[in-house]
């Protein structure tokens, strides 16, 4: 019966029992004849159900709750989504402060309120689930009453404005639309609020319209008669369910997924971290373009045929370009949803979210980017009607309570309306609206510049949300965004890679930061600051394995010298007893110190070592012997069986060999005597490339110098002890082999497996290690749940997480994360993660100047990705 009942209400007919029989009710048309026939067919189960149901009377019917329920539109199902999500929120209420006139009467103006209230019934619906749980929207009797509240001060009325804005509407009882007022001395002061389920921007409008004519018709002494509303919004949330289903909804997913299809997550790179859930506290930075630069816009977008909306878009688009490193970007936009013409004067939530997906090519100019975007945002309106979620939905995004879907940056640009002349002003006045936002401070995305063009200039805000963005990092970002205004007017035609990103302030911050030259002692070569140790502090410790061998500075020296007279005897490019400078001479070493004393003995004979495993494929040898065109190689006499493979395989090369054991070596302290060249090769280090085909770095003794002095300045007495553990193949091992030496240090070797956790551990505790190099993943192999105990522990080679900072503070008194390429000679940058001093991957080494570059090498804003160029000691490197 209910059906039936429902299909009689649809037709604006009303059906009751009275006098033992069937009353029906109409207009001026009849009922149709098949209705009529219908009625009568189902007479008795009919006038079981009204008798049931105790319908006896036309608002009996009007009024049964079964006939009240109505489907809700697919973007109030999303708000009272959120709504319950979040136990009620105060973000999605829309607040209107006003003063009222002193010939405002108070009583008439609740009058016109009701009218208005009573015309509209999406501002008397609750939202409601039956027995099903399916959630529908049900239309109560409902009338406003204004009681006057007295406040002390404005302090006193700002509270109280404050406290009504942040109660959250009883969406299940209470009317979406409340109204407050108050009185300061002879002032009166009321709120209007509606909740944003049952209203938006388009509303507003038609609300005080409707609430004027309503109230000067009563003080004229006339009945209000506004023209007959077309449909109520319950009557469109139907009609958008029966319209959006067959061929009109794949028509309309068909495009906006093909639209859609692989768009990116923006990432603007706050130095905040994001909450676990999104946080609707939110703030507002006003910008203001000014009249010259609001006109030159106005004129691009006369020239380019569009609307000031789009150039303003394509502006924000570059903007966020220039903040995350991203070309391609889902920026939301309002769209009014109010093409059809029966909507034009419907109070309710008919405004859309449309994503808009902007693809920026650095090779094109301003004025293709305009005609895009153009393309773009008429392609969406042309496919507006989709439901935001129902798009959501079929991307089968997953939901991240952190963030709003999709896209979290919002764009809107509005036509300012100067109220000056209106006749609202007959009844009030708006309170300033930047005092309205200071007392309901909400953000509902991350970020959302939301523009009004005025008579003299473009205005507005960021809306921020003060969670995930400092407002410091707002005004760089309100700044980035007219810098970028003022060079697309000035070069519309100019290809987009060259756009400068970044603005004045950060310019001028950047090059203070570069101004970090040191000076460091280039008067010895590395050789020379060795034998420098052996003379000053010869019986100091140089050297200290696991398998309990100690060499001082004076024995590793002496032995070191005897090797080097090998090498210039056995090298055969030897001249005058000097090796070419440059000369590579490769090391098949196990981690020992034999590996450590070659390595000194190649400085000191004039050469360059080249670092082998004896652990690789033999391919691999092959490729560093063949690619150096190496001439001799120093090994262990134990590792001469399976050197001799790939000696065969590069015969043609005429390698020779040289076989060592350094306990057999004498001590000769007579130092050899060579030319200071620092800016021959030191060592040779052989990376996998980014192609998978090795790749040799080549570092002259200065870059060592320089990072000598780097890590020594920075680390200071926490330099000490110094464990090698790592493969010497990597450049990490440079920190705890060569450095050390250099410094006058002592290296504790381990000569054990690295994976056995045991006696790595019992390695540290019994050389007393003090400075420990590995890789985060390693570290967490071997530190927690032991009691070993490190000074410090500097991490490199991966990224570095708050977990394992965590897990590892409890074994060291100072954590430091390095990062840099092997071709900025081992390191660039250090932060000290624990305890924290530095944010990110850390601040330059000193004499490192750190450039962050978009893909076509232009600086990037401070805080963005994309790639580094390093600038050490003149020698740029791009990774």
């Amino acid at each position: 019966m209910l059906s039936l009942l429902a299909e009689l209400k649809d037709h604006n007919l009303s059906i009751w029992l009275q006098d033992g029989g069937l009353e029906l009710s109409f207009g001026a048309q009849a009922p149709d004849a098949a209705l009529v026939a219908k009625l009568k067919s189902n007479k008795t189960q009919l006038m079981d159900y009204l008798e049931a149901k105790a319908i006896f009377s036309k608002d009996a019917f009007n009024t049964l709750p079964e006939l009240n329920r109505h489907p809700l539109s697919f973007a109030q199902e999303r708000l009272l989504f959120i709504e319950r999500l979040e136990n009620g929120t105060n973000a999605y209420h829309i607040p209107f402060l006003v003063k009222l006139s002193e010939y405002t009467e108070l009583a008439r103006l609740t009058q016109a309120l009701n009218i208005v209230l009573d015309r509209h019934e999406v501002l008397r619906s609750v939202y409601r689930q039956d027995e099903q749980g399916h959630d529908y929207q049900e239309v109560l009797s409902a009338c406003i009453e204004i009681t006057p509240s007295p406040v002390a001060d404005l302090a006193a009325l700002n509270t109280a404005v404050k406290q009504a804005i942040s109660t959250p509407f009883d969406l299940a009882n209470e009317p979406m639309f409340k109204v407050c007022c108050w009185t300061l001395g002879a002032e009166r002061y009321v709120l209007f609020m509606w909740h944003h389920i049952a209203f938006d921007g388009w509303s507003t409008e038609i609300f005080m319209r409707e609430l004027h004519q309503a109230y000067f018709m009563l003080a004229s002494g006339k009945t209000p008669e506004l023209p007959a509303l077309e449909l109520q919004y319950q009557d469109y949330a139907k009609w958008q369910r029966e319209y959006l289903s067959g061929d009109t909804l794949t028509k309309l997913l068909d495009h906006w997924t093909d639209a859609l299809a692989g768009a990116e997550q923006l990432e603007l790179h706050s130095p905040l971290p994001r909450p676990n859930e999104y946080q609707y506290h939110g703030a507002d930075h006003r910008i203001h373009l000014g009249q010259e630069r609001s006109e030159a816009l106005k004129a691009i977008a006369k020239t380019q045929q569009t609307s000031l909306y789009v150039v303003l878009l394509s502006s924000w688009a570059l903007t966020l370009q220039a903040t995350s490193g991203q070309s391609d970007l889902v920026i939301g936009t309002p769209s009014d949803n109010r093409h059809l013409s029966q909507t034009q004067n419907l109070i309710g939530f008919l405004v859309n979210s449309l994503a808009l997906p902007v693809h920026i090519d650095n090779a094109l100019d301003f004025n293709a980017l305009i005609q895009q975007v153009h393309q773009t945002l008429k392609a969406a309106k042309a496919h507006q009607d989709l439901p935001f979620d129902k798009l959501v939905d079929a991307l089968k995004l997953q939901r991240d309570p952190s963030r709003h879907p999709l896209f979290q940056m919002m764009f809107a640009l509005e036509q300012f309306k100067n109220n000056s002349d209106d006749s609202s002003q007959q009844l009030f006045t708006p309170v300033d609206e930047s005092q309205v936002k200071a007392l309901h401070k909400v953000a509902k995305f991350d970020i959302s510049l939301l523009l009004q063009n005025g008579d003299e200039e473009v205005f507005g805000d960021i809306n921020y949300a003060t969670a995930l963005f400092p407002s410091d990092w707002i005004e760089l970002l309100a700044e980035r965004f007219i810098n970028i205004i003022d060079q697309v007017i000035a070069r519309t035609a100019q290809p987009l890679a060259k756009v400068a990103l970044q603005n004045r302030t950060e310019t001028d911050t950047i090059r203070a930061w570069h101004n970090n030259a040191e000076s460091f002692a280039t008067d010895k070569d590395l050789a020379s600051l060795v034998e420098q140790h052996a003379t000053n502090t010869p019986e100091l410790t140089a050297m200290l394995t696991s398998g309990g061998e100690a060499l001082s500075y004076a024995e590793v020296n002496g032995k070191a010298n005897a090797l080097a007279k090998q090498i210039l005897a056995q090298h055969p490019k030897v001249q005058a007893g000097l090796l070419p400078a440059d000369t590579p001479i490769a090391l098949y070493f196990s981690r020992s110190s034999e590996m450590l004393i070659a390595i000194l003995a190649v400085l000191k004979a004039g050469g360059a070592y080249v670092p082998v495993s004896p652990d690789y494929p033999e391919a691999r040898v092959e490729f560093i012997l063949t690619d150096t065109n190496t001439d001799l190689v120093l090994t262990q006499e134990s590792h001469l069986p399976s050197l001799e493979p790939v000696l065969g395989k590069t015969a043609a090369l005429g390698v020779k060999v040289l076989g060592v054991n350094t306990h057999a070596l004498a001590v000769e302290h007579e130092n050899l005597v060579r030319p200071t060249a620092l800016a021959n090769l030191a060592y040779i280090i052989y990376t996998s490339g980014t192609t998978g085909q090795p790749k040799g770095v080549m570092l002259t003794q200065h870059n060592v110098l320089y990072y000598l002095h780097a890590l020594t300045s920075q680390l200071g007495d926490k330099y000490r002890n110094i464990d090698f553990s790592s493969n010497y193949c990597f450049d990490l091992s440079v920190t705890t082999t060569l450095c050390p030496l250099l410094a006058g240090q002592t290296v504790c070797v381990y000569e054990g497996d690295i994976l056995d956790a045991a006696a790595f551990r019992a390695h540290l505790s019994t050389a007393n290690v003090g400075f420990v190099k590995t890789t985060p993943s390693l570290a967490m192999a071997l530190l927690p749940g032991s009691d070993a105990q490190v000074d410090a522990l500097m991490l490199g080679g991966e990224a570095l997480t708050e977990q394992a900072i965590a897990a590892l503070s409890d074994h060291v008194n100072a954590i430091f994360d390095e990062y840099g390429p092997t071709e900025a000679t081992v390191g660039a940058m250090l932060a000290q993660a624990y305890p924290r001093l530095h944010q990110g991957i850390g601040k330059a080494y000193p004499n490192v100047n750190l450039h962050v570059l978009s893909e076509s090498l232009q600086p990037m804003p401070i805080g963005a990705p994309v790639s580094y160029i390093f600038q050490a000691l003149g020698l740029p490197v791009v990774t």
